[in-house]
């Protein structure tokens, strides 16, 4: 999600894509909604597409509203990311998720990963705290993220979700690896080497017997690695080409009438 960048708007999916891509990100057609003129319609801002993407959410069927597992109606352009589509995916606005009336359910704007629900597959990509009273979002004041800041600008709740900061002191990933010396100077402690879980010197004597071919044959089971990787490389295969599924629009999947619905009292956390 770009800032000052225009949009285009996919006929296929009904999602919003920056105009610097060549087809839409989230179901990869290449069909733009058009304008009077048969050209692609430009869409100026995010504004201007969160304002019609809103205007269509409120017009939804009662049951989508009522959906536990919907965009948060007190912060509909929380920055959302999808654990289906893993880190390689869009972090997109929680109002661009989709209503999908043949499963009646909530999804991802991406046609093909998978993912549905708000706080199920789909989580803030913000660091915000979650009233655990109201549901409201809200960064802390100050952005002191210490657990006694907690207050609900909305309904004045102390109870919270989210990261919270523990004030301790946290591993400085620029001490790792510097000499004692430095590590003395910093008033870290030191470990003698008798103290080390691990031993360098013997990892790299291991490494080094099994370049060499030398064995004992003590652990010989009779497996042959080769094989092995053979079998590890047709799983990846097979689990690349099954990576991502049909899309969702071409292929609808259709809820079963005989499938209990779901609501806040049936979630058992």
């Amino acid at each position: 999600m770009s800032g000052g960048a225009s949009y285009l708007r996919c006929k296929h999916c009904k999602g919003f894509y920056e105009t610097s891509f060549a087809r839409c990100k989230w179901c990869n057609y290449d069909d733009p909604v058009p304008a009077k003129d048969g050209q692609p319609r430009i869409f100026p801002d995010r504004e201007t597409c969160r304002a019609i993407q809103i205007a269509e959410y409120e017009q939804l069927p009662p049951e989508a509203h009522a959906d536990c597992m919907g965009p948060p109606k007190n912060d509909p352009t929380l920055l959302c990311n999808c654990l289906h589509c893993g880190p390689e995916g869009h972090t997109f606005e929680a109002i661009e998720m989709r209503w999908m009336t043949t499963e009646r359910m909530w999804a991802c704007p991406c046609t093909t990963c998978g993912g549905r629900g708000f706080s199920f597959d789909i989580h803030s990509a913000e660091n915000k705290w979650q009233c655990d009273n109201c549901g409201h979002f809200y960064v802390p004041a100050n952005n002191d993220y210490r657990s006694e800041n907690a207050k609900c600008p909305k309904c004045g709740s102390t109870q919270a979700s989210g990261w919270f900061d523990s004030g301790e002191d946290e591993y400085d990933p620029e001490l790792d690896g510097v000499p004692d010396d430095a590590l003395a100077a910093a008033g870290q402690p030191l470990l003698p080497n008798d103290d080390l879980p691990w031993d360098d010197d013997e990892e790299e004597d291991e490494d080094d017997e099994a370049e060499s071919g030398a064995s004992t044959g003590e652990y010989d089971l009779g497996i042959s690695w080769q094989d092995s990787d053979d079998e590890d490389n047709d799983d990846e295969e097979s689990f690349g080409s099954e990576e991502r599924m049909l899309d969702d629009i071409d292929h609808p999947r259709i809820h079963d009438e005989g499938d209990k619905d779901w609501n806040d009292d049936d979630i058992p956390f």
